[in-house]
């Protein structure tokens, strides 16, 4: 992709206009994906002029950009999320059901993002960005849960098993919410709950958490951003 199809200076916020391009640009991408989008698809989804759509973006890049910030900004807020020390099973919950709520409410942006990361380094460092908190908070934690086992040899390093426990989750909500694979809400944090638990546990020891518990209905309501909100 050449510099001019990058995003530049972002666009100015706060009108009718602007909300109009963005619901534009979102139909878009859901429909035709990266490759397929042309900024002509996207001003016609929001009923406004080329020249309008420059006032707020250079390119179609930009515009993706500007959807793709909100989901970004949601992610890396919850990898920032406190992981609580008494309650480990209920922090998983929340990172985890949390990501998969994300990821179910702004599937098409992901999808798109993901495509655009192929051709333009600014989404691939952006997603990658966005990753590497994730494996970074869960490494933490693993390093904590190795360090209580005493073990002299506690097994692959941390962020080797984190990068492996996130990758697992991103692919999982991809098949699920991209590809369309069938899955229970419930039952797909359940299954990840599972793993996560039991890889926690081996690592400590000793029982962390108990991984076939089923999530509660409760603490999982609030677990990040909800689907349709």
């Amino acid at each position: 992709m050449s510099g001019e199809d990058r995003p530049v200076d972002g666009p100015r916020r706060g009108t009718r206009t602007h909300e109009a391009l963005r619901h534009g640009a979102h139909e878009a991408f859901a429909e035709l994906g990266w490759q397929g989008t042309r900024i002509q698809d996207i001003v016609t989804r929001a009923g406004v002029s080329h020249g309008t759509f420059y006032n707020y973006y250079p390119n179609r890049a930009a515009a993706l950009d500007d959807l793709v910030r909100s989901s970004q900004e949601e992610f890396v807020a919850l990898a920032g999320a406190h992981w609580g020390d008494e309650d480990v099973r209920g922090a998983l919950e929340h990172i985890i059901g949390g990501f998969l709520d994300i990821y179910r409410r702004d599937a098409p942006i992901v999808r798109t993002w993901l495509q655009a990361a192929r051709d333009d380094r600014s989404f691939n460092d952006l997603y990658r960005s966005s990753r590497d908190l994730f494996v970074a908070r869960v490494a933490e934690q693993l390093e904590s849960t190795a360090a209580a086992s005493g073990r002299a040899d506690p097994g692959p390093p941390p962020r080797t098993v984190a990068s492996a426990l996130v990758a697992m989750v991103e692919h999982f909500a991809y098949n699920w919410t991209v590809l369309g694979e069938d899955h229970d809400p419930d039952d797909a944090l359940h299954a990840l709950l599972l793993v996560w638990g039991s890889t926690l546990n081996t690592l400590a020891g000793f029982d962390l958490v108990d991984p076939l518990v089923p999530p509660d209905p409760r603490g999982t309501a609030s677990a990040g951003p909800q689907v349709g909100q």
